[in-house]
This record gives C-alpha cells, structure tokens and sequence, in this order.
C-alpha cells in the first residue's frame, strides 16, 4: 500500500528473526510497495504507475473471496477510482 512517510503499520501476527540482513514477509503483511518490485516491473515495459497499480490490484484481487457479483464490481470500481485520485 502506498504511505506517507509519517505512517506507521503494526499488524498481527508478528516475525522476529535472530539474523541480520533477513529479509521476511508474512502473506498478510501490508506496507510500502517495494521499490526492487516496482523496478522489476518497469523493466518489463510496465510504467511505475502501472507497477503500482499491478502490484495493489494483486494485493486486492476479490476473485479468489467468492464475493456475489454486485459486491466485486462495487470494489473493482472503487479500486479504479482510488488509483486513478493517486496519481
């Protein structure tokens, strides 16, 4: 997700590791989009809004939820809306 620089993010559960330089993720971790994420796209053609958009349609993609019909195109429209106000 995209944040201010003041933001702060604390989610439950949480991962602790006793090495240095690891880098962990838990698969409902929520945060900054990651820049080498954001330059792999770009480097397959994709402009950097369009790696945004990408990487946050992934992350919100409601086809695998089994949401009624009315209820994804309801978010699918909000989705476009809202990436469209951020650029």
């Amino acid at each position: 997700m995209i944040l201010s620089e003041k933001g702060t993010i604390h989610a439950i559960p949480e991962m602790e590791s006793d090495f240095r330089d690891v880098d962990m993720s838990h698969e409902a971790a929520i945060g900054k989009i990651n820049k080498e994420e954001i330059e792999y796209l770009c480097s397959r053609g994709f402009t950097k809004e369009e790696a945004q958009s990408v990487i946050v349609r992934g992350f919100m993609d409601v086809g695998v939820l089994a949401l009624p019909d009315l209820l994804k195109k309801e978010i699918e429209e909000l989705e476009d809306k809202t990436l469209k106000n951020a650029f």
